[in-house]
């Protein structure tokens, strides 16, 4: 409750103009948003550069946008940024690394889909894709997350829950499994 009520007075300050809120906020969430990005990038530089861009971005957001939870908000920007920067720098490099993103993971599970065209459908997929891990077990819910919305390596994930990288390979390879068979069954896209 208290992380609420901070976060709540944050984002008011936002709402106040009151620039003395990202050095608050560099302070309470910085170290987080950086291990986001660089789970992602693997570059100090770089990741350091997407969370100062976070803050310029969630400055410019923060109003009209009132986020209900501000670290959520921080570190999807966040995400996006290093996401973006990785690509970049993949396209640049075509191939010149071995780092795999791991949302390239889950390229098998919703590629082909000729309906994932505009922002509307993608809503609709992150629902589809949300009721899905609703009806999975917590830990599995927990573990998809760490990996394809903040990008944690397998060791990272293993370490967090005390499991063993191949329990966590095999678990998250199981329910990409799932996964594209529910996509398969709303119609996401059709198997050959």
């Amino acid at each position: 409750m208290q992380e609420n009520s901070m976060d709540g007075a944050l984002v008011q300050r936002f709402f106040d103009r009151d620039e003395d809120v990202l050095a608050d906020v560099e302070a309470r969430y910085g170290s987080y948003l950086f291990t986001v990005a660089n789970n992602i990038l693997q570059n100090v530089e770089e990741s350091e550069e997407c969370v100062n861009d976070t803050y310029f971005s969630a400055w410019q957001k923060i109003p009209p946008y009132r986020p209900p939870v501000l670290l959520t908000f921080l570190a999807k920007i966040t995400r996006g940024y290093a996401i973006d920067r990785w690509r970049q720098r993949k396209s640049l490099k075509r191939g010149g690394g071995d780092y795999v993103l791991p949302l390239d993971e889950l390229a098998d599970v919703i590629a082909g889909s000729e309906k994932i065209t505009d922002t509307v459908e993608l809503n609709e997929l992150a629902a589809t894709i949300s009721k899905f891990l609703a009806g999975e077990r917590s830990v599995v819910r927990q573990v998809f997350v760490c990996r394809y919305f903040y990008c944690d390596t397998i060791g990272d994930i293993a370490r967090m829950f005390g499991r063993s990288e191949g329990g966590i390979k095999t678990m998250l390879h199981r329910t990409r499994i799932k996964l594209k068979e529910e996509l398969v069954k709303e119609g996401w896209f059709y198997e050959d």
